[in-house]
């Protein structure tokens, strides 16, 4: 391994792989690690480290401890970036290399601490997001902020393209954080009083309440839930459907109805729904365990005019 080999990638997601080729492109990337048990990321670090001689680690959380050190032994590696990784980076490791661990968070600190800063940033209709580089303490999402770089986003964003999109600007910042840890930097402390932090997204927060939110908020909160979760969660007739594509719509009822209630559901006009605050929203596509389908289709199931989706 090459001198200038001497940083390690902790991943844990598809965000982290072009930063993740950036910094073997310029010959910098010593090991990538990553959760054991993650599936859905191992065949790509399986492919690329057997293609470029790059070291591959295992992580178990019950031995990240032991399976740092063992990793930091090596005198070459200088940093450490943690990049969508999900466990906490033990403390005892945090003290004996303090200028080691730096995390990207995939938004803007610290007003969007936690794990999927990508929902919550879609669902709260916020109009930019961004990759927060910062000194990670033992307290998560909490350390000095390196370089804060901001992106616009737009009301057609869905969680997946928002992903990709975090993904190359965090390959495009790479030489910056360089040159930045390069100079010893320390990093600006956060507010704490613009913080908040988010847990994972539940059951809850993935279900559409018909009766409580607007088209507006309907609609973010589906492209919030796509692709990872195949849509946002409604009922009908106990039946799960999940919506994975909406739009805004205006839709004059002969009289007023309760959100919920379908207002049309046809081939021409496609399926229109009641939300609150005299607001409609028409169902492009929706995902139920027989198919993804376009909303009018859901006629074969015999769902009516005037019949209403459940608020969860």
């Amino acid at each position: 391994m090459s001198a200038k080999c001497d940083i390690v990638v902790l991943c844990n997601h598809r965000m982290a792989f072009a930063a993740i080729q950036t910094v073997f492109a310029i010959g910098r990337l010593h090991s990538i690690a990553i959760p054991i048990h993650n599936e859905d990321i191992k065949e790509f670090c399986f492919a690329f480290t057997s293609q470029t001689g790059v070291n591959l680690v295992l992580l178990e959380k019950e031995k990240l401890n032991i399976q740092l050190e063992e990793l930091t032994k090596d005198t070459t590696i200088k940093y450490a970036f943690t990049m969508t990784f999900p466990w906490k980076i033990p403390a005892e490791s945090i003290k004996q290399h303090p200028s080691l661990f730096y995390n990207f968070h995939y938004g803007l600190l610290p007003e969007m601490r936690g794990s999927d800063p990508v929902f919550e940033t879609i669902r709260q209709q916020k109009n930019e997001t961004g990759i927060s580089v910062h000194v990670i303490e033992e307290e998560i999402d909490r350390g000095a902020i390196l370089l804060k770089k901001k992106l616009p986003i737009d009301v057609t964003m869905t969680h997946g393209l928002l992903c990709t999109n975090l993904s190359y600007l965090g390959s495009h910042i790479i030489p910056e954080v360089l040159t930045l840890l390069e100079t010893n930097i320390e990093g600006v402390l956060q507010e704490e009083t613009l913080s908040h932090y988010y847990k994972r997204p539940n059951a809850s927060d993935v279900c559409i309440n018909w009766q409580n939110q607007d088209a507006k908020s309907i609609e973010a909160l589906i492209r919030a839930c796509n692709p990872w979760n195949k849509g946002a969660y409604t009922q009908w007739n106990g039946w799960n459907i999940r919506i994975l594509e909406a739009s805004l719509t205006s839709f004059k009822s002969e009289k007023p109805q309760n959100p919920g209630t379908i207002l049309n559901i046809n081939e021409e006009k496609g399926l229109i729904i009641q939300c609150c605050n005299e607001t409609q929203l028409r169902i492009n596509i929706v995902y139920t365990d027989e198919a993804f389908m376009s909303g009018h289709k859901l006629l074969i199931f015999g769902i009516k005019n005037g019949e209403q989706f459940a608020s969860l």
